[in-house]
């Protein structure tokens, strides 16, 4: 039962930062979200998932997404549903849908559904040059 009420404080602490009280991702945090971020560690169903270990998100402030994410590098719009991120369908015709569980200057935690896996994302943000 700690446990339980351990992890519900975290996820409620995490949208309290995310987002604005109407659900809706606040200006602070679309504006953080912007630049390279680089994959720290991914997990896919739980379990550490060395194979995505070169993946990355660049988000301008444009509504352009740049990410491997599904193999090769692609460029895509993207927007803001409240409390997610929605890449838009590119190329390869799948749009996929990230929710924020938690943003810093220099972290970024996403969650997604991918051909039915569960997936989290723990990001760092790039240094400008790297």
């Amino acid at each position: 039962m700690r446990i339980q009420i351990f992890l519900l404080m975290g996820v409620l602490t995490s949208l309290t930062f995310a987002c604005s009280s109407d659900g809706q991702m606040d200006e602070e945090t679309r504006n953080q979200l912007v630049g390279k971020w680089e994959i720290k560690e991914a997990y896919r169903n739980g379990s550490l998932a060395e194979s995505l270990e070169d993946l990355f998100f660049e988000f301008d402030e444009n509504g352009q997404l740049s990410t491997n994410i599904l193999g090769a590098t692609t460029q895509t719009d993207y927007l803001f549903q409240g409390e997610s991120i929605v890449q838009s369908a590119g190329d390869n015709g799948v749009e996929v849908s990230y929710d924020v569980e938690n943003i810093t200057d220099t972290s970024l935690v996403l969650t997604t559904v991918l051909r039915r896996y569960n997936f989290k994302f723990d990001l760092r943000k790039s240094k400008v040059g790297e």
